[in-house]
C-alpha cells in the first residue's frame, strides 16, 4: 500500500522541460505528460553535490502525481498537486523500509536507481524495472527497449552512473 501523500501549493519549478524540443527524425521519443523539474536547492534544502538522485526521484514523483490527478486539472492549473516527498521524507522512508540504517536520516548520502525504485513503489504503488547498461557503447543495443518504454508508458527515465565510465539507464513502469 502506498504511503499517504497530501496536497500542497507547488514551488516555482520548471515544468515540462522536454516541451519545445524539435524532432531529430522519425525515431524521436519524448516524455508524454506533465511533470515538474526538481533541482538543487529548489525547496531551500541545500543538496548541492549529493542530491541528484533525490531530485530525479522528485521529478519522477511529480510525473506520477500529475498522471494520477488528470481528473483534478483545475487544482493542478492553480498550482496544486499531490505532495512530492521531501529529502527528509525520502530518507525516513528508506529507513522504514529497512534499506538504510537510522544514521541515514539527515545525512548527505546520495541515493541511486535502486532507492528511487523502492521509493516510487513505497509512495505511489508504482513498480519499477532497472535496465542495466554497462557502457555508453551498449546503449544502441537497448534502444528498442527504451523507445518501447516511451511508446508504452511515456514516463521520464532515470539515467545514472556509479563510475565515470559506466552508464545505466533506469526506467519506471506504471501499472
Amino acid at each position: 500500500m502506498a504511503a499517504p501523500i497530501e496536497c500542497r501549493k507547488t514551488q516555482k519549478l520548471l515544468t515540462d522541460v522536454h516541451s519545445g524540443l524539435t524532432s531529430l527524425g522519425s525515431k524521436t521519443y519524448l516524455v508524454r505528460g506533465n511533470y515538474f523539474y526538481y533541482h538543487y536547492i529548489c525547496d531551500g534544502h541545500d543538496d548541492r553535490g549529493w542530491g541528484c538522485g533525490y531530485r530525479t526521484l522528485q521529478s519522477l514523483c511529480s510525473w506520477v502525481n500529475l498522471q494520477k490527478q488528470k481528473d483534478k486539472v483545475d487544482q493542478i492549473s492553480k498550482g496544486y498537486l499531490l505532495k512530492v516527498p521531501s529529502i527528509p521524507e525520502i530518507q525516513n522512508a528508506l529507513v522504514t523500509m529497512r534499506d538504510k540504517p537510522e544514521s541515514f536520516v539527515n545525512s548527505k548520502e546520495w541515493i541511486g536507481s535502486f532507492e528511487v525504485c523502492l521509493c516510487l513503489d513505497y509512495f505511489y504503488d508504482v513498480p519499477c524495472k532497472i535496465l542495466h547498461i554497462n557502457s555508453g557503447k551498449e546503449i544502441l543495443s537497448h534502444m528498442e527497449a527504451i523507445s518501447n518504454h516511451f511508446k508504452q508508458f511515456g514516463s521520464p527515465i532515470m539515467m545514472g552512473s556509479t563510475l565515470p565510465w559506466t552508464n545505466r539507464i533506469y526506467r519506471i513502469f506504471t501499472k
